[in-house]
């Protein structure tokens, strides 16, 4: 099954510095000679596999790192790999790994659009913000969220037009009793995901998936690799 690593990582210093940034283009570099050795049949371009890193609006310490794998397995195989462990080192000194986070989504969530099929978005790592939105959802009421979820998306897939709304639920999960549901929108400011609050159509998409949540957070993020 196609997964997307999702990782934050909090810088250990009072800002994200260039040094930070420049062990984190270290360590995608790494990963790439991995894919390539190991994986000959992956994209090689960057974006095709979904790699990029964000930079939180809110807490610009925080920053999101994105990858692509055609599974579980796949990824594990890297993690386990010298080339890993190298390159994620000196990470160490530049994050608070105590703060660290990660797990898989159950889809490619940062594909590339494919505009021989037609589609005509933005996509997610092209667009100047995306927000990010966890939701916790208890574990028997995941089938009637992903209901409320398709039933009311194309409201919020049209406010944001062109850019791309995607979505998958976490595949690792801490507590069997809930489910987490992430998703993912493109915006051109955060002011605009903000207009989306006081729009018409807004209550009619929110309230049924409020009334299945337990617990929401959105953050923002800008793309800096």
């Amino acid at each position: 099954m196609p997964v997307t690593n999702v990782v934050w990582l909090t810088s250990s210093a009072a800002t994200f510095t260039p040094a930070n940034k420049a062990a984190m283009e270290g360590a995608f570099d790494a990963q790439a000679g991995w894919v390539a050795r190991n994986v000959p049949s992956a994209p090689t371009d960057r974006e095709a596999r979904g790699v990029a890193l964000f930079q939180q609006v809110e807490d610009p310490r925080v920053v999101m790192e994105t990858a692509h794998w055609s599974s579980s397995d796949e990824h594990n195989a890297w993690l386990a790999s010298d080339e890993y462990k190298t390159s994620s080192a000196p990470l160490g000194s530049h994050f608070d790994f105590g703060k660290l986070e990660y797990f898989h989504l159950d889809a490619g969530v940062f594909r590339p659009v494919d505009s021989a099929a037609g589609e005509a978005e933005e996509p997610l790592l092209r667009s100047p913000v995306i927000s990010v939105g966890r939701v916790l959802v208890p574990a028997d009421k995941k089938d009637d969220f992903s209901k409320a979820w398709d039933g009311g998306k194309t409201i919020l897939e049209n406010f944001p037009k062109p850019r791309q709304v995607r979505s998958s639920f976490r595949v690792q999960k801490p507590n069997p009793e809930t489910e987490e549901f992430v998703f993912f929108v493109g915006w051109p400011t955060v002011e605009k995901h903000g207009e989306f609050g006081q729009s018409p159509g807004f209550a009619e998409y929110a309230t049924p998936l409020r009334s299945l949540a337990k617990g929401l957070d959105v953050k923002h993020y800008k793309r800096i690799l």
